[in-house]
């Protein structure tokens, strides 16, 4: 019979945990109201910015078409393996459409966005240049650190 009792009592403990706590939560929210606000208030304040920032995420995963992705990572990786170089040319490129795409949007922007956008184009910049070696038909990218 103790055996029986003890493996109901092992076999169900989450659910006792579960209403201890739920009891202790309560009781512990009844008689101190003021303490708990001040407690959990920085918990909904992270967690109301946590949404925000996952919406703004999920509309730009909404906005990506994975196809085109998916070809762009396929054609990167055949430059690649063609000649290491044209990945830094390509790299190139994106940046500068990257640029223009931000600048056109910072002008659409309200006045304070203007600073995070900067910021994030001051992260994503690369400058890259190229210099003619020697042998023709070889480019040898030097990439510099970004101008702050």
């Amino acid at each position: 019979m103790l055996g029986v009792v003890m493996r109901y009592l092992f076999r169900n403990l989450h659910i006792f945990v579960f209403v201890s706590f739920s009891v202790f939560s309560a009781l512990f929210v009844a008689n101190e109201p003021e303490r708990t606000v001040h407690l959990v208030r920085p918990l909904v304040e992270d967690a109301v910015e946590l949404k925000e920032l996952a919406v703004g995420a999920y509309k730009e995963v909404r906005q990506v078409n994975l196809l085109d992705a998916a070809d762009e990572v396929v054609s990167l990786y055949a430059k690649t393996l063609r000649m290491p170089t044209l990945l830094f040319e390509g790299l190139a490129k994106r940046l500068d459409e990257v640029e223009r795409k931000m600048s056109r949007q910072r002008r659409a922007q309200a006045p304070g966005m203007e600073d995070e956008a900067r910021r994030k184009l001051s992260v994503l910049r690369i400058s890259v240049t190229f210099t003619r070696p020697a042998r023709p038909g070889h480019w040898n990218p030097a990439v510099a650190l970004p101008k702050v």
